[in-house]
C-alpha cells in the first residue's frame, strides 16, 4: 500500500489551516541541498518522510552551490497558528566530510546554542531537537541509499549547518534566552506538522472530548495537556481514545466543564486522572489554571518550594541549581530522589485539583519526564 501524503490544504478539525514545523523545513532544505550536491537537481518542491510514516511535499525557495557544498532554503509556513517563526527562512548547507562517517549538526546564524543543562539537547550543542534531527537523518539517508548515488557518498560523512536569517531577533520573542538557548531559535517539532490552535476552537474541542468521555460511563476519565498522557493510556494501557481528553493549556476550563457535567449527570465517572509533564501540571499548585507560558510563570518555583519541605539543605542547594523543570528532573534522578520528590509533587497537584472540582470525585495524577518515563504518582480521594 503506498504511503499517504499529508494534504495541508485540508483544514484541521477546528477549521483552521495547518502548517509545517521548523523541523520539517530543515529536513526538506537538507534533502534538497544534498540532492543538488549529488545530482545537480534543483527542485521546486521536495517530498520528505514524517515521523508518522506519512510523507509531505514542501516547497523549496532555492538551491545553490556553496564553497564546500550546497545550500537550500525553505520558508516556514505556520498556517493559521500564531507562531513567531511564521515566514522565517530556514537555510541548510550540506557538506561532505571525508574525515569521518555519520551525519553531524551545526548551528549557523540564527540557530541557538544550548548553554544550560536541563533541555532535551546537551550543553554546547545546536538547538535542534531530537525528532527534527531524526527527520533530517532519515531524509538524507534516503538520498544516500538511492541506487544512482555514488558509493563514495555513502562512505563519507555529512556536515549539516542550519541557519535562520533574523533568528536571533525572532528568538528574543520566545523563552529561549531565559532557558539558556543563546543566539537564535530552536529547530522544533514532534510530528512535522503545525496544528493550528485558536482558543475558542480548542475550548469547543475540549468540551466535546469531555462530553464523549462521560458518555462512555467509564470508571475514569483522563485529562492530558499533551500527547504523553494519550500515548501512555491508549498504547500502553489499552484505554480507548474516547476516554482521553486533550486539554492543552486549558486545565481550569476543562475542570469547570467537568464539574458542570458531573453535577448534571451524577456517578457517570468515578475518578479523574491527570497525566503529563510536571512543567505543565505543577503550575496549578500556585493557582495557575491556564498553563500557557504567556498566562503563567514557570512551575520551577512551585516545585522548589515542595523540595524545601522534604530534603536537607545540601540536597535543596543541588535542586535549586536547576534551570528548568526538566533539569530538576535530571538532578533528582542523578541523586536517586525522583520517586519521593515527584510522588510529593503529584500529591500536591492532586490536592489542588481535588479542591478545585469541589471534591466531586477522586483525583489521580501521573507525572512523566520528556522521555516518557513515569516519575511520580498520587491519588487524593478525601
Amino acid at each position: 500500500m503506498p504511503t499517504s501524503i499529508v494534504d495541508l490544504t485540508i483544514p484541521a478539525a477546528n477549521g483552521l489551516t495547518r502548517g509545517i514545523t521548523t523541523g520539517s523545513c530543515a529536513a526538506a532544505a537538507a534533502k534538497s541541498a544534498l540532492n543538488f550536491l549529488i545530482f545537480k537537481s534543483e527542485e521546486k518542491q521536495i517530498e520528505i518522510d514524517l515521523p508518522s510514516g506519512k510523507k509531505l511535499l514542501v516547497p523549496v525557495n532555492f538551491c545553490r552551490s556553496t564553497k564546500q557544498g550546497a545550500m537550500a532554503q525553505v520558508i516556514k509556513d505556520a498556517g493559521d497558528d500564531p507562531d513567531v517563526t511564521d515566514k522565517c527562512k530556514v537555510e541548510v548547507e550540506v557538506k561532505s566530510n571525508k574525515q569521518r562517517t555519520g551525519i553531524y549538526f551545526y548551528a549557523g546564524d540564527g540557530v541557538g546554542i544550548i548553554t544550560e543543562a536541563g533541555l532535551q539537547i546537551p550543553k554546547g550543542e545546536p538547538a535542534i531537537n531530537p525528532i527534527p534531527r531524526q527527520m533530517i537523518r532519515q531524509n538524507l539517508e534516503q538520498v544516500l541509499k538511492d541506487p544512482a548515488t555514488h558509493e563514495a557518498w555513502r562512505e563519507s560523512g555529512l556536515d549539516v549547518v542550519i541557519s535562520v536569517p533574523d533568528g536571533e531577533k525572532i528568538a528574543s520573542k520566545t523563552f529561549n534566552p531565559r532557558l539558556g538557548i543563546h543566539k537564535g531559535i530552536s529547530i522544533l517539532g514532534t510530528t512535522g506538522i503545525v496544528e493550528p490552535m485558536s482558543q475558542s476552537a480548542w475550548k469547543a474541542s475540549i468540551e466535546i472530548y469531555i462530553d464523549v468521555a462521560l458518555a462512555t460511563r467509564s470508571k475514569f476519565i483522563v485529562f492530558s495537556p499533551g500527547r504523553w498522557g494519550q500515548k501512555f493510556f491508549h498504547e500502553k494501557k489499552g484505554v480507548p481514545l474516547n476516554r482521553i481528553c486533550m486539554v492543552s493549556n486549558f486545565i481550569g476550563f476543562a475542570l469547570e466543564h467537568l464539574k458542570q457535567k458531573s453535577c448534571a449527570e451524577k456517578d457517570n465517572v468515578k475518578t479523574l486522572i491527570l497525566a503529563g509533564h510536571p512543567g505543565k501540571l505543577a503550575k496549578v499548585i500556585d493557582g495557575h489554571w491556564n498553563t500557557h507560558s504567556s498566562q503563567s510563570p514557570s512551575a520551577l518555583s512551585a516545585l522548589l518550594k515542595i523540595a524545601e519541605n522534604i530534603f536537607p539543605n545540601a540536597m535543596k542547594i543541588k535542586l535549586q541549581s536547576s534551570n528548568t523543570v526538566e533539569h530538576l528532573i535530571q538532578i533528582s534522578a542523578e541523586n536517586h530522589i525522583s520517586s519521593i520528590f515527584f510522588d510529593a509533587v503529584a500529591e500536591k497537584i492532586s490536592r489542588a485539583v481535588f479542591e478545585y472540582i469541589e471534591k466531586i470525585m477522586p483525583v489521580k495524577v501521573l507525572l512523566a519526564d520528556f522521555k516518557g518515563n513515569l516519575i511520580g504518582q498520587a491519588v487524593i480521594n478525601e
